[in-house]
This record gives structure tokens, C-alpha cells and sequence, in this order.
């Protein structure tokens, strides 16, 4: 087996969940460490020798335009997160590289948490928590998960994890996907020419689709309005997917029962947004896939896995598509 070098790139410090330590490559590689060589530098101090001689890069939030200038012997280019919106267009891939991404590593931890976060919103949890903050007392019940209907916008390992946590509960699942195709999760399946049809179905409305090109922009006023009254929605995704004006308008009008964020347009979300103030919205910040332990093992798992694929001559998981956007 050939040595090879792979240059791992850091824009957070040691004491960060997402940072990528030498130790960490190399216990994921196991027996191919034995032929790895290793160069670990910031982002902020690249060393550029190093990455013109790497076969492989790990990073997240990285310089495109520094990998198109001192990557051209680069075979993987791998991200540690799912995202890849603000990499494309892939033109500034060096020739013979490849992207590929960690989708599929949140599934765990963002299935549950999307799990806890369509039960509050079909039992009315926004409403309970902005009653408590006007000391007012409503005692108005809900009707059992049971008989709810959770559109999923998106259906890869994310909306479909959450989906399977919800099965089991008796929710009716319906998927729209950018094929028409989903897995067994869901009852029911609609392409996303199709959106119009699937939404008045939703008494929850749950955002997990990648953003891309046709994504950005996808639920607005028009879609929203199409919400039976009293409908929520969870945005797991990215923020520009949903308008946020839009959505703000509906809760503060009460069509909307209420709604869940945890993605935004802008990160972190400034502290002067009007987004802080609107009534029956949960705010989370960007927190509910990440795992505080093991979440960078997981990352590397599947790139390593990669390196031997590509050793082998093997097609690679998690390929980013450079037309699909992910």
C-alpha cells in the first residue's frame, strides 16, 4: 500500500466539539494509519507546501478558492458537516477531486430531537410557554399525536430519522422529495412539483431538505397560507429555506399554532432580530444534530472509509452532486 498525506484544516480550536485532532484520523483510519501521514494546521496558518503534496483534506467552512490554487494533487476533499451550499458551484474542485460530506452523521441525535420538538408543537407547547410569560392560564387541550398529519419537506437521513421515531407514536407521515421516491417511513409521497398538494395535508410542517439552488426561498407566503389553520412548523434545515417574515406574520396573525427554529438566515441570530419577540416561537440555536461527544468520530468514519474505498479503486459514500447542489 502507498503512503499518503492528508492535510486536515482547523477553524475552531483544540476545545471545540468540531475540531479535528491527529489522534482522531488516526484512530478512524485503524490499519491504514500505518501509511498516513498527517499535516494538521489552522485555518488561519495553512501551511501551503503540505496541501499542494496532500492526496486528501478535512475540513469545514474551508477557502475554496485556497484549495483550487494548492490542492491540485487532492483525490478527497472532505467536509465535516452535511451543508455543502456554500461550496457550490463545485468549479473550484481541483481535476480527479471529489467532494463529499457528512450527511447521515446527525441522524441520531437530530432524530430525537426532532422527535421531542413535533410533539411540543402538536401539543401546543409554544402557546403553553408564551402563556407562562404573560402569567395567563389556558387550559385548552390538544388532540393526541395520533391524529396528526407531519409533512416532511425533504426526506434523507434526517427527515426520514425523524420520521421513524414518530411511527411508532401512530402519526400519519407523508414525504415530499425531489424524486417522488421516499422510503418506508412514509405513508404517503409527493414530488416537490407536487408541494401544493401535500401541505393542506400538515398539522405539522417539518423543513428538512438540503438548501440548494431550488430550496432557497421554498416555503414563503404563498406555501404558508396553504397550512390548515392552526398548523406548526420545524425548521431543521437551513434558514434561507423558509421566509421568516412570512412565518413571523403567521404566528403573529395566529394562522400558525406555532413554530420551531433552529436554523437561521443570519448565525448567531443578532440580538436586535425581531425573531426574539414573536409569540409562539421556539428558538433554538443551530444545536439540534450536533453531537457534544463523538460527533467528529462520526465525521471521520465515513471518510476514512473513503480513503480505503479510493485505495481500492471503489466508488465513494457520500459524493456530493454537483448538479442536485448536495
Amino acid at each position: 500500500m502507498r503512503d499518503f498525506l492528508i492535510y486536515v484544516e482547523n477553524a475552531l480550536p483544540p476545545e471545540s466539539p468540531y475540531h479535528v485532532s491527529e489522534q482522531a484520523i488516526i484512530s478512524a483510519l485503524g490499519p491504514l494509519a500505518a501509511a498516513s501521514h498527517i499535516k494538521s494546521c489552522s485555518a488561519t496558518f495553512p501551511d501551503y507546501s503540505a496541501l499542494e503534496r496532500a492526496d486528501y483534506f478535512v475540513g469545514s467552512g474551508f477557502d475554496t478558492g485556497r484549495l483550487k490554487a494548492h490542492g491540485k494533487q487532492l483525490r478527497i476533499v472532505h467536509c465535516t458537516s452535511a451543508g455543502v451550499e456554500k461550496y457550490m458551484p463545485l468549479d473550484w474542485l481541483p481535476n480527479g477531486a471529489v467532494l463529499t460530506n457528512s450527511s447521515g452523521v446527525h441522524a441520531r441525535k437530530g432524530g430525537a430531537f426532532g422527535l421531542m420538538t413535533v410533539l411540543m408543537l402538536c401539543e401546543g407547547v409554544p402557546r403553553h410557554i408564551e402563556n407562562q410569560r404573560r402569567h395567563r392560564w389556558d387550559n385548552r387541550l390538544a388532540t393526541g399525536i395520533e391524529t396528526k398529519t407531519i409533512v416532511f419537506v425533504g426526506f434523507g437521513a434526517l427527515g426520514s430519522a425523524i420520521a421513524e421515531r414518530l411511527r411508532p407514536l401512530g402519526a400519519t407521515i407523508v414525504a415530499v422529495t425531489r424524486t417522488g421516491e421516499a422510503g418506508p417511513s412514509a405513508d404517503q409521497v409527493f414530488a416537490v412539483s407536487e408541494l401544493e398538494r401535500a401541505l393542506p395535508l400538515a398539522d405539522c410542517l417539518v423543513v428538512s431538505c438540503p438548501l440548494t439552488a431550488s430550496t432557497r426561498g421554498l416555503i414563503g407566503e404563498a406555501q404558508l397560507a396553504l397550512l390548515k389553520p392552526g398548523a406548526s412548523l420545524f425548521n431543521i434545515a437551513r434558514g434561507p429555506v423558509v421566509d421568516t417574515k412570512a412565518l413571523a406574520r403567521g404566528l403573529l396573525d395566529g394562522r400558525l399554532s406555532g413554530a420551531a427554529l433552529d436554523v437561521f438566515d443570519r448565525e448567531p441570530l443578532p440580538a436586535d432580530s425581531d425573531l426574539w419577540d414573536v409569540p409562539n416561537l421556539m428558538i433554538f440555536p443551530h444545536i439540534s444534530c450536533d453531537d457534544a461527544d463523538g460527533y467528529v468520530d462520526r465525521c471521520l468514519s465515513i471518510f476514512a472509509d473513503n480513503v480505503s474505498r479510493d485505495l481500492r479503486g471503489e466508488p465513494l459514500r457520500n459524493r456530493v452532486d454537483a448538479v442536485a447542489g448536495y
